[in-house]
């Protein structure tokens, strides 16, 4: 778990953990660069029901998200690995279910396992967190297809649970990414092996929309939209240029499919132009009948409104009105 001075969601994830009703876990709480004194604090007070089962790590300075993640791969033991951010939260079965799905033989091809999740819409104020509405994951997939993870990433941290043998084999997170870490991680994961999946709301991923990217109580996604933007580039040139540099032949490969697809689009929009057309040449052509049908029901429609006063009488004594 990574945090920073964000002590009114800490409790909360600190309960979401306390609450599995699997039981055998250890946590591992990285405090990257916040005041120490409220982290220690709060984990005072929740001394007892964590026994031996936390190990709290605090950095003098921030180190970022991912080598925060380090940090607790590195001290951390146990079959599987998940990383639960301080304000996101795990229904009571999450442990459960995914530890048993991947305890299942049947399920021995899978990397890690991804349930599916809620989004929490929230804000922050005073020492309350105010939920303001729900919805469902619009990046669900009950198949997990590489294609699409290279696309775009559909797993947010808190929903994944990562067999530990995977994780010691594909090496930390990157700690040069600011952003978009996890994404590089699950591509990693998927090189691996599968990601299956639990089709069950068994996570909540928790939104606060903030324009200030200084507000501790921000998302990455939401408060740091422009740095996704600027490391997204900077992470595709990443995976593209040792492609081209181990095989110059695929610089051809791929201007050939990026001016096929480039011509495709350009016969969609043909397309869909001359359909637009033949569309409106045959609406034209009942525009006559329209307009003669539009002067035959005048009469009908005038006579109605003056019946007005005839038609609320009439309502009146059969109890309508």
């Amino acid at each position: 778990m990574r945090t920073k001075d964000r002590p009114v969601l800490l409790v909360r994830a600190l309960a979401s953990v306390l609450s599995q009703t699997h039981q055998d876990w250890h946590l591992y709480l990285v405090n990257d660069g916040g005041a120490p004194g409220p982290v220690n604090e709060i984990c005072a007070q929740y001394a007892g029901a964590f026994g031996d089962r936390l190990t709290v790590i605090h950095h003098e300075a921030s180190k970022g998200m991912e080598a925060a993640s380090n940090a607790a791969l590195h001290a951390s033991r146990g079959d599987f690995v998940a990383v639960h951010d301080d304000d996101d939260a795990w229904h009571p079965h999450f442990l459960m279910r995914t530890v048993g799905f991947l305890n299942n033989t049947g399920n021995a091809h899978c990397a890690a396992v991804a349930a599916r999740c809620q989004v929490v819409m929230e804000r922050i104020e005073g020492d309350t967190v105010v939920e303001e509405a729900r919805m469902e994951w619009g990046y669900w997939r009950e198949m997990i297809d590489f294609g699409g993870m290279l696309y775009t990433n559909s797993i947010p941290p808190i929903c994944l649970l990562i067999r530990r043998s995977v994780v010691d084999s594909i090496g930390e997170f990157n700690r040069h990414l600011p952003v978009l870490g996890d994404w590089d991680y699950n591509l990693r994961i998927m090189m691996a092996g599968d990601i299956g999946t639990i089709n069950e709301n068994l996570c909540y991923y928790h939104q606060r929309s903030f324009s200030a990217e200084d507000n501790v109580y921000g998302n990455s996604v939401g408060k740091g939209q422009t740095k996704h933007d600027i490391y997204g580039v900077y992470y595709t040139n990443s995976l593209i240029r040792p492609l081209l540099r181990d095989s110059p032949g695929h610089i051809g490969l791929m201007h050939i499919l990026l001016k096929r697809m480039n011509q495709q689009q350009d016969e969609i929009r043909w397309l869909n132009q001359q359909l637009g057309e033949q569309l409106s040449n045959q609406l034209r052509q009942y525009e006559p009948t329209l307009h003669t049908i539009n002067q035959m029901l005048r009469g009908p429609r005038w006579a109605w409104r003056k019946l007005y006063p005839f038609r609320r009488l009439i309502a009146k004594m059969r109890g309508r009105v």
